[in-house]
């Protein structure tokens, strides 16, 4: 009797919560962990834009305070390593990155000591990073910009958006990107080409 009350219980939860949020998942193949992941933040963490705007391009002074969300899975690390180990070698810019430490060995070292690593144990069973100490370092700085160069939709690492209050978001086209990002860049068929790259350092002012 217990366990079929505790279904009865999940099932009537689930459908409250996806008629609720129909209008931001509707039509969206997204994996079931990823939806409640994004209810979880909605809920309990959701950090809304603030009215500070950072000017940047032609008359605008840039970008000098960034975040980076790293992905970890090795196919999509690589690919990502090969650009941001190129950048940033400017006095003027203050750069953090946050990546799980499964991924932490596909990144150049001279990324390692500006990098904000976690693991399975600071993050909740959905996947959101729950460790006050992890939280608090990603938090430690207010950025101007936050660019994800995730790409899979397995990962959960994106979703951490919703809680940092950072004006300007960057993230590659998916199924949830307009509720993450203030800036959604296309995906390449091809995967993470180059231009895509220069498109982000552009929007940034670099």
């Amino acid at each position: 009797m217990l366990s079929m009350n505790l279904s009865d219980n999940y099932n009537h939860i689930t459908a409250v919560l996806t008629t609720y949020y129909s209008p931001y998942i509707s039509h969206m193949k997204i994996p079931w962990r990823t939806q409640f992941l994004f209810w979880w933040y909605t809920l309990l963490r959701r950090k809304y834009n603030h009215e500070h705007v950072i000017k940047i391009g032609k008359k605008g002074r840039g970008a000098s305070k960034i975040l980076f969300l790293l992905p970890a899975e090795k196919e999509h690390a690589q690919i990502a390593s090969h650009f941001v180990k190129r950048d940033f070698v400017d006095e003027a810019l203050q750069v953090q990155y946050a990546v799980h430490q499964d991924g932490i060995q596909y990144y150049p070292d001279q990324l390692k000591p500006y990098i904000i690593s976690f693991s399975n144990d600071d993050m909740n069973w959905l996947g959101a990073i729950v460790s006050e100490s992890v939280l608090d370092r990603i938090k430690s700085i207010q950025y101007d910009a936050m660019v994800d160069l995730n790409q899979s939709d397995e990962q959960t690492l994106s979703l951490l958006s919703l809680e940092l209050d950072i004006p300007v978001k960057i993230g590659f086209q998916s199924s949830l990107s307009d509720k993450l990002y203030t800036l959604v860049i296309q995906r390449s068929t091809t995967g993470f080409l180059e231009t895509n790259y220069e498109t982000i350092e552009r929007i940034l002012g670099l």
